[in-house]
């Protein structure tokens, strides 16, 4: 059974909602997969369907080509229709990051765990929860703010053949501005997901970077970022957001972060980009809690993705109206 996220009550400018019926169910895929994870879907599960607004170039409605051709037509087609009524929809391509270096430390951890290898102080093992993801690593590898691993590489390249390879009669459409979260897993998945295929449409490769999308605050060192100076060398091209301070003040080595408080920053991120971006299409790179996060926002009940994954989201935004 699928499981919503109760709807915390925080202060918005819009309410979201996902809409169905023109991508397949995340849900069923999840319960369905051997690992309980959605992973990247031929063509992002786009279902052969009819769509209301002008026809393109005489194509019949019903033929199966073109699909994500008519389909950003109609995305662009509601968003006229509902110009001034404070309702706008947007397709947005939700990006896990790449297999990271505490991704396989923690499934090296499991196995040993499951082996009953860890030492144990006091009774308790030291695993990654208790022991290992308060470390800034183990000696031979670093995961604080952790990078990809060669297998997190390959994956980000592999999603970026959905626009390199697919035929360019009917290929997905590039988003109109790509934001990703500033952890380092994520600025790499963004670049060889993206910086391949906007080289080949001649389009500017200009991620922005928003506080808003990293990671749940957790007391792991893998969630605490590196310093703005460390981004901007390694990754010139990228934008950052206004107010991006130089060394990470959100992140705690004593107090995580809440499922409520992180609700209610997605909310606000959320926000923040149906105001000021009228870009139909757009791509979020992120993480999985983030993506559990998003999902309550939208209403979309709760699912599991793997790591190197992209899944699409449909989402309507209706402006709330404010107090006096």
């Amino acid at each position: 059974m699928a499981l919503l996220i109760p709807q915390i009550v925080v202060s918005k400018i819009h309410k979201f909602s996902y809409i169905s019926s023109f991508f397949e169910n995340c849900v069923e895929i999840a319960n369905s997969s051997p690992s309980g994870k959605v992973s990247t879907l031929p063509s992002l599960g786009i279902i052969k369907r009819d769509y209301d607004g002008p026809k393109r170039d005489s194509v019949p409605n019903e033929q199966s080509a073109e699909q994500w051709s008519r389909f950003a037509s109609y995305v662009e087609y509601l968003n006229h229709q509902h110009l001034n009524d404070g309702i706008s929809y947007k397709l947005i391509y939700v990006i896990r990051h790449g297999r990271g270096v505490h991704n396989v430390r923690m499934d090296e951890l499991k196995i040993l765990e499951k082996e009953g290898q860890f030492k144990l102080i006091d009774g308790i093992p030291l695993n990654w929860k208790n022991y290992w993801a308060r470390k800034e690593g183990n000696g031979n590898v670093i995961w604080a703010d952790a990078q990809l691993v060669e297998d997190g590489i390959i994956q980000a390249q592999n999603l970026a053949k959905l626009w390199l390879e697919e035929d360019e009669d009917d290929a997905l459409p590039l988003p109109k501005t790509i934001y990703t979260s500033p952890l380092a897993r994520c600025l790499e998945t963004t670049k060889h997901v993206y910086s391949p295929a906007m080289a080949k449409y001649g389009r500017n490769f200009q991620p922005i970077i928003k506080e808003d999308l990293r990671e749940r605050l957790t007391t792991h060192t893998c969630d605490r970022r590196s310093s703005r100076s460390w981004i901007e060398l390694n990754y010139p091209g990228y934008v950052i957001e206004e107010g991006f301070p130089e060394l990470d003040t959100r992140w705690d080595a004593d107090t995580p972060e809440t499922l409520e408080q992180h609700i209610i920053r997605t909310q606000r991120l959320l926000d923040d980009i149906f105001t000021n971006d009228t870009s139909p299409i757009i791509s979020l790179t992120t993480h999985s809690y983030t993506i559990t996060s998003i999902l309550a926002v939208v209403g979309y009940p709760k699912f599991l993705v793997n790591e190197g994954t992209i899944v699409p989201l449909f989402v309507k935004a209706e402006k709330v109206a404010q107090p006096s």
